[in-house]
């Protein structure tokens, strides 16, 4: 079991709107250097298709070009697809509820699949936003803490407990300051 006495619990039942929220705050939050690194590369590749269209090299230049286009393919249609298949699985169906009980050192996640004990320090990122604390444990991937469903303790409690704990990684959601 977890260290010492429960301080916190929590049972988040997840819906789709619940994932398309995260969705349309991850991509609020993040999708900027997504598209900025998309279009660097994109610009790179331009300069090098017009240095060898105009140096006579028409077959690296049609090469270039073709690596280009199936990039920019890429950066646009694999994000869509990662979104649909999350939507179409079962991680959102009819029984995906996490009960987390949180105590002084570590955490505990409860669901269908198993009981999972992780440290604090597996945070990257937390956001506070109107309903839900984002709990990124990737670039990607968070555990979504319903603010409305602590069965044991409040809120206002677990925000100042798990900022004190993540100190620098606890972020307050713009549209809340």
């Amino acid at each position: 079991m977890a260290n010492g006495d429960k301080l916190f619990e929590n049972k988040t039942k997840y819906s789709t709107d619940d994932y398309i929220e995260f969705l349309k705050f991850h991509n609020r939050k993040f999708n900027f250097y997504y598209m900025a690194y998309t279009a660097f590369w994109v610009f790179l590749l331009l300069f090098c298709i017009i240095i060898c269209f105009r140096s006579g090299s028409r077959i690296q230049g049609v090469l270039i070009t073709i690596i280009l286009v199936s990039f920019v393919c890429y950066r646009t249609i694999k994000p869509k697809m990662i979104v649909d298949n999350e939507i179409k699985s079962d991680k959102y169906g009819e029984d995906s509820t996490n009960t987390f009980s949180f105590y002084e050192k570590d955490f505990e996640v409860k669901n269908k699949k198993g009981r999972f004990k992780y440290r604090y320090s597996i945070f990257r990122k937390i956001y506070e936003t109107n309903n839900f604390f984002y709990l990124y444990v990737s670039k990607e991937n968070a555990f979504l803490v319903s603010k409305n469903t602590f069965s044991l303790g409040s809120t206002e409690d677990f925000a100042k407990f798990i900022k004190q704990k993540c100190k620098f990684k606890y972020k307050l959601d713009s549209s809340l300051k």
